[in-house]
């Protein structure tokens, strides 16, 4: 590229900035006179304050005759006048700097952001091509090109030029035969620079391509630092990053011994044109032609005369170096992209989903095919496997689908239109790409989910976690969703970055779906969640699958088998199944086992002719409940019936609940299908709706709201009920009747030999508190008196609650009223301290009393804050009697590290509530010391 054309695109390039840049000109044009100023002090010192002479001839009509030839006056004025000309010079300095620092700053901010737009819309095969680090070092390092060559080049060198041709009329006008002498030298500054010029550019552009290379290396090796290390190769990545740079020190050390060689050759000439004229000068005194002050005079305008001819020969000399760069950014921008939108694309608002490939062929070059004349259909709705060795084209074709690509022959189309005929952005749009290695960006966890609709609510971004199967380890992280992932998500497991990758597709909510083997690179344990959260993603789109796993592909309704590149099947329906049917006897068996299930069985005798598709269980342990999850009953289409088996006894409070209250109240509950009881046997079934959604978080201010609005409801519309008789007493003495059951069966298995020595001490410790807290319990029950008797859940805990969306809004659904009762509710609002404890779901006490607060006018935000204390100890209460069960047992180790955490949390409830008293396990940290010490 010429010179003129590149000074042309610069030029172009600034044209935002060209009255800045003309303001920076007239700048520099104000240093020549203010230079040819700066020896004129010295004259009228030497010429008119030392000797006689008169003053000259700028100054003279500035000056009275009065004073005109006052040696004190004229030095007071030479003083003045080179105060005055310094002043002007660093004025003059300051604001050139800061105008060029603001000009410079502002073009390369400007090419670097037109470089990297042109960069991102080139093609994926220009990247895999060249690779990423010689746009990055094109971007970061070339782009400043523009402001050494038009600030620091340019302006510097035409206002040198513009100096220099003040400085030789000034001589001339002083002696002409001086200022021919200086000027003699410039034809062969010119030549010289001619000579080099052209070197100097070769070297250059070779020292460019050389540091891209050596930057490469460092950005491969840095990306892939954990195959380095895995194979101890960093002593080898050091040796052939080192011979790299080698090779770039010995072009530039070329490059400036080019340099150095050009700056002598100038040198040398300027010292020859001042020896000359101080030679001639010399004589021209001696002979009265000139003064002294003129001499000197002269002088001063050689050294300022030869100082612009100097720097037009260094800007000319680094100037090469610079416009290498300017060429090699201006060669990026002249990159043309592959995937090219028409200049009549049609906009695209959200498209049905119906997609045709129609005779395909691909190539990423004359010599690499990889498709070859793929035609078939997805309809909408469809959800489509594609199955395949590696290098079959998989990828490929989804590449081709988002128009990361454009085929070689053939058409693909979106709603009958072909893509190439859509705007890219709204084509794009269109897709919600999970990749097989996620891509996460160096931000926090929210912004990465964000990064598919920037601006979203943080409620929107929790909603899409939670339903991939994500929000329970984000927010057990230190920040939560605030949390930074590191460079693409380092922080993170494979499987975690997985889960973020679904979210941030939920939250695109795009009609066509495609997931490029979700779950390959991750363990079991993760797959299930992902399976999970991919399957809830997949419901209402479009989706193209790859992957060979048998669980995912099972949910597909069209398999497309690709072998070399070729379709070899394209299956619909039943066909695509990937295991073979199991014949109609089977089937048959199969069903006759499923129907003789107990609680199948049971199920039918409320509904006799549903058929359930599966039965699965959920809970089956000794000393609970039996619960079985009975698939395709529910009473939305494919979904489930929850199954529980319990004893009659235990049944009466949940019937009493679902059968007789729930039902008259407002508040938004699980449905209630029935309950049947087995003959001769003390057990029978009841049939609930399962409760789907998002777990529920206790550290998420939103769920607690929610919680404590949902709780608020129930207990002031619920007050009411006539069926309260029948349900068991849920105010403060059924938690006395704990803490008497948990002390004698501490005191009966004190003596378990499995127990340490702090064991015992602090089980000591626990039934002295317990028989305090005996003593003392009408100070907790006074703290229930003034608010009104309401249904209790019991076990309002974040394990019995789940976070369900519909139509953009969120509702709370609760289950398991096993523990339900009759009374003030202080154990549903109880808070926690300690969050290892998950001892209660922690309602937001704010929102709750706001929602109270017209039916219940009479209880005041402290009453409450009192009865949530309260509340929190008769939590603590049930669950440390429900550890000492376990302290018979060779593990009761184990359940005295939990009652610690609920002991700890109760002590913090009596602390706060005004009941104070110590602690278990400060009186057990006293006995264990004491013992030692005797």
């Amino acid at each position: 590229m010429g010179d003129v054309v590149l000074f042309r695109r610069l030029l172009s390039q600034a044209r935002p900035y060209w009255p800045h840049v003309a303001a920076l000109f007239l700048l520099s044009l104000l240093s020549s006179p203010l230079s040819l100023l700066a020896p004129l002090p010295l004259k009228i010192a030497v010429d008119s304050v030392i000797g006689s002479h008169p003053l000259p001839h700028v100054i003279v009509p500035l000056v009275p005759e009065a004073i005109a030839h006052s040696p004190a006056v004229l030095l007071a004025i030479a003083v003045g006048l080179l105060v005055a000309v310094a002043l002007l010079r660093q004025l003059q300095g300051l604001t050139n700097t800061l105008l060029q620092a603001y000009v410079k700053e502002k073009l390369v901010q400007n090419f670097r952001a037109r470089l990297f737009r042109h960069v991102q819309r080139l093609s994926l095969a220009y990247h895999e091509v060249r690779g990423t680090s010689d746009s990055t070092y094109r971007i970061q390092h070339d782009a400043m090109a523009i402001q050494y060559i038009l600030i620091e080049s340019v302006i510097p060198f035409i206002s040198a030029t513009v100096t220099l041709v003040g400085m030789i009329y000034v001589m001339t006008r002083i002696d002409w035969q001086l200022a021919l002498i200086a000027l003699a030298i410039s034809p062969c500054l010119v030549v010289t620079g001619r000579i080099f010029r052209r070197h100097l550019r070769r070297h250059s552009r070779e020292a460019k391509k050389l540091e891209s290379s050596t930057m490469s290396i460092v950005q491969e090796v840095l990306g892939a630092l954990r195959i380095v290390k895995a194979f101890g190769q960093e002593t080898r990545e050091e040796e052939r990053f080192i011979r790299r740079s080698t090779e770039g020190v010995r072009v530039r050390l070329r490059l400036a011994s080019l340099e150095g060689s050009y700056h002598v050759l100038v040198g040398l000439a300027t010292a020859a044109g001042m020896a000359a004229v101080l030679l001639i000068g010399v004589r021209h005194v001696s002979a009265g032609m000139l003064t002294l002050g003129e001499l000197l005079m002269v002088m001063a305008y050689m050294n300022q005369l030869y100082e612009p001819l100097k720097t037009i020969s260094r800007k000319a000399a680094t100037l090469q170096l610079h416009l290498a760069s300017a060429e090699r950014a201006f060669a990026l921008l002249d990159e043309p992209s592959d995937v090219v939108e028409r200049p009549d694309a049609q906009i695209l608002g959200r498209a049905r989903g119906t997609i045709a490939f129609r005779n395909v062929s691909f190539a990423y070059g004359k010599d690499r095919p990889v498709l070859h004349d793929i035609s078939f259909d997805i309809e909408p709705g469809t959800r489509l496997g594609i199955v395949g060795a590696s290098g079959a084209g998989k990828s490929t074709l989804i590449s081709l689908l988002t128009r990361f690509y454009d085929p070689t022959e053939g058409e693909i189309r979106l709603d009958g239109v072909d893509l190439r005929d859509f705007r890219l952005e709204d084509l794009r749009w269109q897709f919600a790409v999970v990749p097989q290695d996620p891509v996460l960006f160096s931000a926090s966890i929210a912004e990465n989910i964000a990064y598919a609709r920037p601006g979203v609510s943080q409620a929107e971004i929790i909603a899409t976690a939670q339903a991939a199967n994500a929000h329970e380890f984000i927010v057990q992280l230190p920040q939560a969703y605030d949390t930074e992932v590191g460079e693409r998500g380092v922080q993170l497991s494979g499987g975690q970055r997985q889960r973020i990758a679904i979210a941030r597709a939920f939250l695109k909510d795009s009609p066509v779906l495609i997931l490029d083997e979700p779950t390959s690179a991750v363990d079991q344990e993760a797959e299930a969640a992902i399976v999970e959260a991919i399957r809830r993603l997949m419901r209402g789109r479009t989706v193209i699958l790859i992957t060979h796993r048998s669980s995912l592909l099972e949910n597909c309704t069209s398999l497309v088998v690709l072998e070399n590149g070729r379709l070899v099947s394209h299956t619909t329906g039943a066909a695509a199944a990937v295991a073979p049917a199991a014949g109609p006897a089977a089937v048959r068996e199969r069903q006759a086992t499923l129907m003789s299930h107990p609680a199948v069985h049971a199920w039918r005798q409320l509904y006799p002719h549903s058929e359930p598709h599966r039965i699965a269980p959920l809970r089956i342990r000794r000393g609970k409940s039996e619960v079985y999850q009975i698939q395709g009953m529910g009473q939305a289409a494919g979904s489930s019936v929850v199954a529980k088996r319990c004893r009659k006894t235990d049944a009466l409070t949940e019937r009493t609940v679902y059968e007789e209250i729930l039902p008259d109240l407002t508040v938004p509950s699980l449905r209630y299908y029935g309950s049947i009881e087995e003959p001769d046997t003390e057990y029978c079934w009841l049939f609930l709706e399962e409760a789907t959604g998002a777990k529920y978080s206790r550290l998420l201010d939103v769920h607690r709201a929610q919680a404590a609005r949902w709780l608020g409801l129930l207990h002031t519309s619920a007050a009411d009920a006539v069926a309260k008789a029948r349900l068991p007493d849920g105010g403060p003495s059924r938690y006395l009747g704990h803490v008497r059951s948990a002390r004698g069966r501490i005191l009966q298995h004190l003596d378990n030999p499995v127990l340490s020595v702090e064991d015992v001490a602090f089980l000591e410790a626990m039934v002295a508190r317990l028989h305090e807290l005996e003593e003392g319990w009408d100070q907790l029950a006074e703290a229930c008196i003034g608010t009104p008797e309401t249904l209790v859940h019991g076990d309002f805990n974040g394990k019995n609650l789940r976070i369900q969306y519909a139509n953009g809004n969120a509702t709370i659904a609760v289950f398991d009223w096993e523990d339900a009762g009759w009374g003030v509710p202080a154990v549903d609002l109880a808070q926690m301290a300690v969050p290892a404890s998950k001892l209660s779901a922690n309602p937001d006490l704010a929102t709750y009393c706001s929602t109270v607060s017209e039916r219940w006018p009479g209880v005041s935000a402290a009453a409450l804050q009192q009865l949530a204390h309260c509340g929190t100890v008769f939590r603590a209460l049930a669950a440390i009697d429900w550890e000492s069960c376990n302290l018979e047992h060779d593990w009761a180790a184990t359940f005295v590290t939990n009652m610690r955490l609920f002991e700890a949390e109760m002590a913090h409830a009596l602390d706060a509530g005004g009941w104070v008293g110590r602690s278990a396990s400060a009186h057990a940290a006293e006995r264990t010391t004491a013992d030692r010490g005797s």
